[in-house]
């Protein structure tokens, strides 16, 4: 493994390539840890360098909230098997939001057979469409949250009614999702509001970076949020509001060596006919509110 990384001729692709790249040695201990690895992730190589994945730094997980990093994650199992292993899974960013990756795990195999480590190679798991360019004309007209860098609710009128006339046009279906975070007064009340609004960004980010870019997130006030989906059949809204709960009980910031973390309640309505914005909101708050009732780190759906 260490005659890999004083080859200055790969470490120069490792260095230029447009993925993260990370190797580690037979003890998980992590040898090398590239610039494109910093700006997927926030951390630095000078953090990683010389921890072991079981340190679980950037706590994988699947779309369950399951801790990869702690059992068998795609590079153990290239280990092992000796085969390239490929995976999709959910990186833990520095500021606490939840990162959607591909990942390549490739064993590094001595001439004798023997296995001296792992190679992984990860990129973020990112759509591109022609909204892009509708989010920068958003941000022109004064839609988007300072604070998260969302929508704001002004931003979500706008959006949302857009999205009900292609509804009633081209007989879409779409999900409403009303997210709002259990409990966080508490965390104003112990941290300070400057550790609140840290938490506000990393649910936001959490929920924008795990939607498809043809799917949008607002701010709605406070500690709420909206996201706007579309769906290819009814059923799928229960999947996704799952999957966004669970990413987010397994975001949290470190706060003066404090783990701070949050969890939400989410209300979600299927729209499959052209309905006033405000009663549709107003229902996917009532049902946030459900799950509120039933302690909270739960969803609750209306078809």
């Amino acid at each position: 493994m260490n005659e890999i990384l004083k080859d200055s001729l790969i470490l120069k692709i490792f260095e230029n390539v447009s993925d993260g790249v990370y190797c580690i040695d037979r003890e998980r201990r992590i040898l090398y840890w590239n610039k494109k690895s910093e700006d997927i992730t926030g951390y630095e190589a000078k953090e990683i360098l010389g921890k072991r994945c079981e340190d679980n730094i950037l706590k994988h997980v699947d779309d369950k909230g399951t801790q990869l990093c702690l059992e068998k994650c795609p590079l153990v199992k290239a280990m092992e098997e000796a085969t390239v292993q490929t995976a999709e899974v959910f990186l833990h960013h520095r500021e606490g939001y939840r990162v959607p990756v591909i990942v390549v795990g490739i064993p590094v195999v001595k001439e004798s057979g023997d296995v001296v480590g792992a190679i992984e190679l990860f990129r973020e798991k990112v759509e591109k469409s022609f909204l892009e360019n509708e989010i920068k004309q958003l941000r022109k007209l004064a839609f988007v949250d300072e604070l998260t860098q969302v929508l704001n609710r002004r931003g979500l009128e706008y959006y949302l009614k857009m999205k009900l006339s292609e509804v009633e046009r081209f007989e879409r279906i779409i999900g409403v999702l009303f997210v709002d975070a259990d409990d966080f007064k508490s965390i104003n009340d112990r941290f300070g509001h400057h550790v609140g609004d840290k938490v506000l960004r990393f649910i936001a980010g959490t929920l924008k970076k795990n939607l498809r870019i043809s799917d949008l997130v607002a701010r709605y006030g406070g500690d709420e949020f909206v996201a706007v989906v579309e769906l290819k059949e009814q059923k799928e809204i229960e999947e996704i509001a799952e999957r966004l709960r669970n990413l987010i009980a397994a975001s949290y910031i470190v706060e003066n060596d404090q783990i701070v973390r949050v969890t939400v309640s989410i209300g979600a309505v299927v729209v499959k006919e052209r309905r006033d914005v405000d009663e549709i909101l107003k229902r996917s708050d009532e049902l946030q509110y459900e799950s509120k009732k039933k302690g909270g780190n739960s969803c609750s759906v209306s078809f």
